[in-house]
């Protein structure tokens, strides 16, 4: 690693327009300087991803794992209060359409200033009407930005789920706050397998827009929601060190679906897909950390398939990196 990876100079690749754009610094995956560098500028003051409400029963509490440590979430009568395990300090939450989201600094702006244009982009889904119904936790040898850089991009799915999920074709998005987006295109859910019926219909009120596709969105720092016609999953990524990261699935369908007859038996195939499509990603993510912690390894160049990838990366750069030209700084005095 160079003497000062935070001096700007080794981010100007990064920060070119995507036709001629590269890659991270491979230290920004393998180094524990930048790890901490990423707890002190991001972690500590975004706003982070802490489950469904539905999960807290009225009057009862639920310990979360966060990237910033261990809490406990009280909910009242009227949602109430939230606390710290650790030192039982009050931290600051936020609800929307039933996502539960914490946060640790008392200046950072408010969670509906953080999803920005989000909540009018996704309101047709009517995510405040779902119940997760399944959770998968898997430890994966890669770093974290590794699993949201993947999540992002379109562009692997020909190869990586040549044999599963097959190639598919996206758009970006334009978003304004901190969460960025592509959508895959295609009425069909792509929630199950090429060529499996999906069992469960869509939402009735999805917009002309989600009904056209899939939405795969970063909710920046650690969490992607996927959102198909019928279903939606996230996917949120906890950093243990630099080279390995907690990766959490939670599965979600709209509740009239959960209370189908048929829905034990209809839902196996979308945990069938699901299943499938994270153990392939988490594979593909622990094979380019082998590469990137090679000492032979150096930036590469991005395709035009990657423009949500350039924005993610250069969202990471805005908050560590004091170069004079962050676009999305979180407002969190340095």
């Amino acid at each position: 690693m160079h003497d000062d990876p935070f001096h700007p100079r080794h981010y100007r690749d990064v920060r070119r327009p995507v036709r001629e754009a590269s890659t991270l610094p491979a230290w920004c995956y393998i180094s524990e300087a930048f790890l901490r560098r990423e707890h002190e500028c991001i972690f500590s003051r975004a706003w982070l991803f802490a489950g469904r409400l539905e999960e807290i029963p009225r009057g009862g509490s639920r310990t979360v794992e966060t990237a910033r440590g261990k809490i406990i979430l009280v909910r009242d009568p009227a949602f109430g209060a939230f606390g710290d395990a650790d030192r039982l300090n009050r931290i600051r939450a936020a609800v929307w359409a039933g996502f539960v989201f914490v946060c640790f600094s008392r200046r950072t702006a408010g969670l509906t200033s953080w999803l920005g244009d989000m909540t009018q982009r996704l309101a047709s889904h009517r995510f405040a009407e779902f119940r997760v119904v399944r959770r998968r936790h898997y430890t994966v040898r890669a770093n974290w930005k590794l699993i949201a850089e993947n999540a992002m991009e379109a562009y692997h799915t020909g190869t990586v789920h040549d044999d599963s999920l097959g190639a598919q074709a996206s758009r970006d998005l334009v978003t304004r706050g901190h969460w960025d987006a592509i959508q895959v295109f295609g009425e069909a859910s792509v929630a199950v397998l090429p060529g499996q019926p999906a069992p469960f219909p869509a939402v009735p009120s999805l917009s002309r827009e989600a009904r056209a596709g899939t939405f795969f969105t970063t909710l920046h720092p650690n969490t992607q929601f996927a959102c198909a016609q019928d279903s939606m999953w996230w996917l949120h990524y906890r950093p243990l060190t630099p080279g390995l990261t907690h990766l959490e699935v939670g599965q979600c369908f709209p509740q009239t679906t959960t209370r189908r007859d048929d829905f034990a038996e209809g839902s196996t195939v979308y945990f069938h897909r699901w299943d499938t499509g994270i153990d392939e990603d988490n594979a593909i993510c622990e094979v380019q950390q082998a590469g990137i912690s090679s000492p032979f390894h150096r930036p590469g160049r991005l395709s035009l398939r990657e423009q949500a990838v350039h924005r993610l990366n250069n969202w990471i750069v805005d908050q560590t990196i004091d170069d004079g030209h962050a676009r999305r700084r979180i407002d969190a005095p340095r």
